[in-house]
Parts: structure tokens; sequence; C-alpha cells
């Protein structure tokens, strides 16, 4: 346990900040593509 704690030390010294900005990138993307699909409020079957 204390060798898996020590490695995740390690990667988290390893992230630098342009890193933590391409995760941003990635979720704010992933984001609006799974908004972009939602479905509209209140979307019944039939069409009047």
């Amino acid at each position: 346990m204390k060798n898996k704690l020590a490695l995740l030390v390690m990667s988290a010294r390893n992230l630098n900040r342009q890193h933590i900005q391409l995760i941003l990138v990635i979720v704010s993307l992933a984001m609006l593509v799974l908004g972009t699909g939602a479905p509209l409020e209140g979307g019944g079957v039939g069409i009047r």
C-alpha cells in the first residue's frame, strides 16, 4: 500500500499545466457532445 501511495504522488508531480488543460478540454468537449445528444424536455412520442 505504501508503494502505491508513493507511485500516486510521483505521477501527480509529473502532471504539468498543459496536461491539466488538455484533460479539461477533453472533459468539456465530451460534456458538449453529451449535451447536444440529450432529448428535449417533454419529448413526446407523437408530433402534432
